[in-house]
């Protein structure tokens, strides 16, 4: 038995172990062990040194050892945390929408990924504590990122490909092309070309970052809550598309960022396509009724319209609003707040229909949905443990 100091260095000050009583004959595995329990560094990111040099690589490199002689440890990756701090702290200073404070932001949700992948921070406390006071603002920024968009994006399918029995990557499909610019919207997008295991043909998906990102401030907020359960519920009703949501691995055990993909529908006719011959009014009493409901808004006639060949309403994109309580609900499902954004033909249509027919529609309209159980099934499939 010998008394072996164990010195932690990296930080500022050293942390040392004083008492660890080991056996000169411990085998390589269980000195590993004993260093990973009181350092908490996984044993393959350990660097040990004995004596000044790299521990020896025999089965029982301590045979030598005398009471008090130390054993140095560091985390393998360590040189790469004063570049991943550099990386934070000019992404946060600089305060303009320059290309420099772009590319830094993405340099460090990259290396943040590697070092937390390797259990870096969980071994130095005031890295940690640098990491949980920072690096939320560097997420924030990098919502405005199409690279990191596309790499998560890239990383979600091909989970959901292995997941699927693929044991290789041949069939993996994910590529990726610019959305036209006349197809409007305010926060970063991209369309991703999907095909996974056991799929003959691409899918293809509308991928964009949630509404409250930010690309330009530092104090972007958090993904609404709302806003993911409205785009799974639209999809279980049948009045939106299917969604998938997509969490980068950017900001492990806390509250993060989000892009929401959601599938291209090419039998989707907006209102601004549909004929004045065409307009459906039970379509629009459709719409205003969800608005309502859901507290969803920007339905313009571009977001929001039917399915091909159906008198069904379709919804592909809206911005989620804040919560009220209607005084009078019977006021609130006749209101055409939302139909300001619509053409004259269409507000005509809204009002040839009277009181009595518009709320009939609603109760045609729920009851077709089914509205109550699928709420529940809604929240159901959006726990953290069902996106993850």
């Amino acid at each position: 038995m010998v008394f072996v100091p164990i010195r932690l260095v990296g930080e500022a000050e050293d942390r040392v172990f004083q008492y660890v009583i080991l056996e000169r004959q411990i085998s390589r595995v269980d000195l590993l062990k004993k260093i990973e329990h009181l350092t908490k560094i996984p044993a393959d990111f350990q660097e040990i040194r004995f004596r000044g040099d790299r521990l020896p690589t025999s089965l029982h490199p301590l045979e030598s050892i005398n009471d008090f002689a130390e054993l140095v440890v560091k985390h393998s990756e360590l040189s790469w945390w004063p570049v991943y701090k550099t990386a934070v702290e000019i992404a946060i200073n600089v305060k303009n929408s320059s290309p420099e404070r772009m590319r830094n932001a993405e340099e460090a949700v990259r290396l943040h990924t590697r070092l937390m992948d390797k259990g870096f921070f969980d071994v130095y406390c005031s890295f940690a504590a640098f990491r949980m006071e920072n690096h939320h603002k560097v997420v924030f920024l990098t919502d405005g990122s199409t690279t990191l968009m596309k790499e998560a994006t890239v990383s979600h399918f091909r989970a959901l490909h292995y997941k699927r029995g693929a044991d290789d990557e041949w069939d993996f499909v994910c590529r990726f092309e610019a959305r036209p610019s006349d197809l409007g919207g305010t926060r970063k997008n991209t369309l991703a070309y999907v095909q996974l295991y056991g799929e003959m043909e691409e899918t293809k998906y509308n991928v964009k970052c949630h509404h409250f990102g930010s690309s330009s401030s530092t104090k972007g907020r958090v993904p609404d809550i709302k806003e993911i359960f409205c785009y799974k519920l639209l999809e279980l009703i049948n009045v939106g598309p299917h969604v998938q949501f997509i969490i980068p691995k950017k900001l492990p055990r806390t509250r993060g960022s989000l892009y929401i993909a959601t599938k291209w529908c090419d039998n989707f006719v907006p209102i601004s396509s549909i004929k004045e011959e065409d307009v459906s009014a039970e379509v629009l009493v459709q719409i205003l009724l969800l608005g309502a409901f859901l507290f969803i808004d920007d339905l313009h006639s571009d977001n929001c319209g039917q399915w091909k060949g159906t008198k069904e309403a379709a919804i592909v994109d809206f911005m989620p609003t804040g919560f009220i309580t209607y005084t009078n609900i019977k006021k609130a499902l006749l209101n055409n707040y939302a139909s300001e954004h619509w053409e004259p033909i269409h507000i005509n249509a809204l009002e040839k229909c009277n009181e009595e027919s518009r709320l009939e529609m609603a109760k045609e309209c729920l009851k077709k949905w089914d509205l109550l159980s699928k709420i529940d099934m809604a929240n159901e499939q959006i726990r953290p443990e069902k996106l993850e």
